[in-house]
């Protein structure tokens, strides 16, 4: 029987765990542990925040921050993954400037967060717009269908879901795919920007 298509990427961790480290203000830093505790609390998956390096890396957008204003961004995850479908790392921002020019409150930026998260994940954008993953989510909190997205995407153990059971070297070079959102990271390692965007309503 064919399982039915649900709005996930075709990468993801090994184990429905990842290890997290904020690297954000104190401000931001409360933002994204409610939303942390949020998913946590759901039981589908475990984030685990360190100290130190994690495989997802919390931080301020820096360098770039102008240009994801300029496309209306007001949060984007970076997922790098390898040749058989594991994520690698990740890094996740907010878009500060824009979050506070359209006036979100800190319940809606946590909202943000957990689709960032979401994506982190392996969760890909949602039509629905009940849902967390929904393309310019700022109401909308974790619903029924994200915690059954997860579940399905980390459903299969590991020998069955990845590619192989070992990344192997390769010389192949890997063009841009065509959405344009995957990019190649190293010979090894893709790399997809997966962003939100300001509501349709303006302030």
């Amino acid at each position: 029987m064919q399982r039915r298509r649900i709005p996930v990427n075709p990468w993801r961790f090994e184990t429905p765990q990842a290890t997290v480290q904020i690297k954000t203000g104190p401000y931001y830093t409360a933002v994204w542990k409610r939303a942390i505790t949020a998913w946590n609390a759901k039981k589908v998956f475990k984030f685990n925040i360190l100290n130190g390096p994690a495989q997802i890396t919390i931080q301020p957008a820096q360098a770039n921050e102008a240009s994801l204003v300029t496309h209306n961004y007001v949060g984007v995850a970076y997922v790098n993954y390898d040749t058989t479908k594991r994520i690698t790392d990740v890094k996740v921002h907010l878009i500060h400037t824009l979050l506070k020019k359209y006036a979100y409150t800190t319940t809606q930026r946590v909202n943000v967060a957990e689709h960032e998260l979401g994506h982190a994940m392996g969760l890909a954008h949602n039509p629905n717009k009940q849902s967390v993953m929904y393309k310019t989510t700022r109401y909308v909190d974790i619903q029924p269908v994200d915690v059954s997205n997860v579940q399905y995407l980390y459903s299969l153990p590991p020998a069955q879901y990845f590619i192989n059971t070992t990344v192997t070297t390769t010389t192949t070079n890997t063009n841009t795919d065509i959405a344009s959102d995957a990019l190649l990271k190293t010979v090894f390692t893709r790399q997809t920007k997966e962003a939100v965007r300001v509501v349709s309503e303006q302030y």
